[in-house]
């Protein structure tokens, strides 16, 4: 990030959702870089020393968002917050996509400061593995998904004032993750986790550490083409899941991992169903899942690559960093080493 010159007492950068995963690794960053900046959440951040850069505003309260917008008059916008899940059966509860996006337009226009604003959306405006053939092409699986797209077209009719990116982050994974990828390595880390196939496709996904390299990249970098722009976040070069589990199985040095016939892990799948279903319990593996896993494709990342250079985190440590996390939180039992 070297070639990032930040005027400290000029940038002011205002993140929304920022105690969340990706928001958490982001505040470390700008602590770190002596960024000016507030996190707007209506959660409490993870770590506590983050606590003083927070404000509990609600994206969806119109006034609260515009008072502290021109209060702090700030200079960059990274709008992470979201509301999440992938099992609603209306828009109801996913506002904050929809009506949280209205209102920080109006009040990014409220203010003369904001020189760039990025809006992180999703994946899912397009089911899983299909590969939009424009910016604009559109087919969402389910509500969420539908709920970002809606969002996207708001920010894309929206007549900003300032510069503004659209990111579509792959599948993060890191420090302060949770979720499937967690459960992914402690699923190995207990000898528990079994290749799918032999074959190798490509599945893209992003440590966190490079995903908030990508994003400080499109929020700060002087790059025309940067404006107006969709981008995607995954790590470069790829790698399959595969690749991705035995790394993970050689720093935690856990039993090599086999590889199971399909119709077991379908088998599997389809009882994690069950018991998501009966219990209200998230199991490890569902069918949802299971076609995620068996999913890749290759998305559009000719225009990150070149706004962004080289990412500072290859897999090995990668891996290494996050397991060295989940290590010193009890969260998995092999300590892992570096290779």
């Amino acid at each position: 990030m070297s070639s990032l010159i930040f005027k400290q007492n000029k940038i002011k950068v205002l993140l929304t959702g920022g105690s969340g995963f990706i928001g958490t690794n982001l505040s470390d960053w700008l602590i770190k870089n002596n960024i000016v900046f507030i996190n707007i959440d209506i959660n409490q951040p993870k770590i506590i020393d983050h606590r003083n850069y927070w404000e509990n505003i609600d994206m969806r309260n119109c006034a609260d968002l515009m008072k502290i917008v021109k209060k702090f008059k700030p200079t960059h916008v990274l709008h992470l917050a979201a509301d999440l899940g992938m099992d609603h059966r209306n828009l109801d509860n996913l506002q904050c996509n929809i009506t949280g996006i209205d209102n920080l337009i109006e009040a990014v226009k409220s203010v003369n400061s904001v020189q760039r604003i990025i809006f992180v959306s999703s994946l899912l405006v397009c089911k899983n593995g299909y590969i939009p053939n424009n910016d604009t092409d559109y087919c969402p699986p389910n509500y969420y998904g539908e709920s970002k797209v809606i969002g996207e077209k708001k920010v894309r009719s929206s007549k900003l004032p300032c510069e503004w990116a659209i990111v579509r982050p792959t599948s993060i994974w890191g420090p302060w993750f949770d979720y499937s990828y967690k459960q992914f390595f402690q699923a190995i880390d207990n000898n528990r986790y079994m290749h799918i196939t032999k074959n190798e496709f490509e599945k893209p996904a992003c440590f966190v550490g490079n995903a908030v390299h990508i994003l400080a990249k499109i929020l700060f970098e002087k790059n025309s083409k940067i404006n107006k722009g969709t981008f995607y976040i995954a790590d470069f070069p790829w790698y399959s899941t595969k690749k991705w589990a035995n790394t993970i199985q050689n720093i935690l040095n856990s039993k090599k991992i086999i590889t199971a016939p399909f119709w077991l892990l379908k088998f599997l799948a389809r009882g994690g169903d069950l018991i998501k279903i009966i219990f209200r319990f998230d199991p490890p593996l569902t069918t949802f899942r299971l076609n995620n896993m068996m999913t890749g494709g290759s998305y559009h990342m000719d225009n990150t690559k070149e706004v962004v250079g080289e990412l500072p985190y290859d897999l090995n440590e990668s891996v290494y960093l996050t397991s060295k996390w989940m290590y010193e939180k009890k969260m998995i039992k092999h300590k892992p080493k570096k290779i």
